[in-house]
């Protein structure tokens, strides 16, 4: 698993790595994910921004196994 970071209301951002996509999405992209469920991928800070408040992401705890 990459970066990740949480907001309030369930949402979560994380940088993920595509590769061997049939559409040619491969690379490095921020995933935003709703109460776990798949949102969309973006690949600037930018385009996040008009989903969630970049000034409300706080880095997730990581829970070790």
């Amino acid at each position: 698993m990459g970066d990740r970071w949480t907001a309030a209301g369930g949402w979560a951002v994380e940088i993920v790595t595509l590769s061997g996509t049939p559409n040619h999405r491969d690379g490095a992209w921020i995933r935003l994910t709703h109460h776990g469920i798949w949102v969309t991928d973006v690949r600037t800070p930018g385009e996040l921004a008009e989903f969630v408040n970049l000034a409300e992401l706080r880095e997730a705890l990581s829970v070790a196994a």
